[in-house]
């Protein structure tokens, strides 16, 4: 994983998620908060996203409970020099207001997401579900969905660009797959802030290569308006 970090940072991405789901070792909170310290030495100043993606939601099997999983994020925030913790939307609201209280308590910014590797569903359904990001405080909200066709590409670039305008906070939006790779490229010009792209392994369909998306990204603002 140290070595994955090198590799990564020589990209210079402006945030490196760890998917600490594939980290075999997870449930010894000590050795997870001690790689954490690594991973940052080896990474420096470049923000670290702390992830654990449920296999509901398309992350590996964990050897952990929901109330095991909580505690670890609550030591991740109190104990760890990461910076940003991802935790999903189809959590109670009790839970997640814990640990909205924890990391913002520890200094820790909090993304609250959504994924859905079966369908795309209705714009209004997608701003619904930013919208309860929102309300629950996090700092960013994050919607991934599977697209069947490319109307459900659009269902989600249209959510994005009227989240962009209804909510007070950024939000991060892509349509997974090949069929969804449009929506990386251009997901920003509709509002979406953060990109997910590959810089040593791919975690979820349709991610493309940090050096093919800069290119891409480059062309396109040399277009806009």
């Amino acid at each position: 994983m140290l070595i994955e970090a090198r590799r990564v940072k020589e990209h210079a991405p402006d945030l490196i998620e760890w998917r600490a789901d594939y980290y075999e070792d997870l449930q010894h909170a000590e050795n997870v908060i001690a790689l954490a310290y690594d991973l940052k030495a080896e990474i420096g100043n470049t923000p670290l996203l702390f992830t654990i993606r449920s296999e509901a939601e398309g992350g590996n099997p964990i050897p952990l409970t929901d109330r095991e999983l909580d505690h670890l994020l609550e030591l991740i925030c109190k104990e760890t020099p990461i910076e940003l913790i991802d935790y999903e939307l189809q959590r109670d609201t009790d839970a997640i207001s814990h640990i909205r209280s924890i990391s913002e308590k520890n200094g820790k910014l909090l993304i609250l997401s959504y994924h859905n590797f079966k369908s795309t569903p209705s714009a209004e359904e997608l701003l619904i579900i930013l919208r309860r990001a929102e309300i629950l405080g996090a700092d960013i909200g994050k919607i991934a969905v599977m697209p069947h066709n490319l109307t459900d590409v659009l269902q989600l670039l249209n959510a994005t660009d009227e989240a962009k305008k209804l909510l007070s906070i950024p939000i991060a939006t892509m349509a997974m797959d090949k069929m969804g790779a449009i929506s990386r490229m251009a997901g920003w010009i509709f509002g979406s802030q953060l990109i997910f792209a590959v810089g040593d392994k791919s975690s979820a369909p349709g991610q493309i290569l940090i050096e093919d998306l800069r290119t891409i990204m480059k062309t396109m603002k040399k277009y806009q308006a």
